[in-house]
């Protein structure tokens, strides 16, 4: 199957705004960054490098995944199974 340009923006745009919706608003940001600060709110550079790595990782796993789970649902990955 080719891959269709509009049907793979559509793809990504539904993954971005889910995650906007969910994961990354003000409120889950502010809780995510309140464990690398201090009790008045302030944040080290060494925190700030921290929390940044993290923020990384788990957005570059959280989006993979969740974008290897709609290529294959819309059927552009194979089984190599079958």
């Amino acid at each position: 199957m080719k891959l269709d340009s509009d049907k793979l923006t559509a793809i990504i745009e539904t993954i971005n705004d889910d995650l906007y919706a969910t994961d990354l608003t003000t409120e889950k940001l502010q809780e995510r960054v309140a464990a690398y600060t201090d009790e008045d709110g302030k944040m080290g550079i060494g925190d700030f490098a921290q929390w940044m790595m993290q923020e990384s990782r788990d957005y570059t796993t959280i989006y993979t995944r969740r974008l290897i789970e709609a290529l294959a649902a819309a059927g552009y990955l194979n089984d190599p199974g079958k």
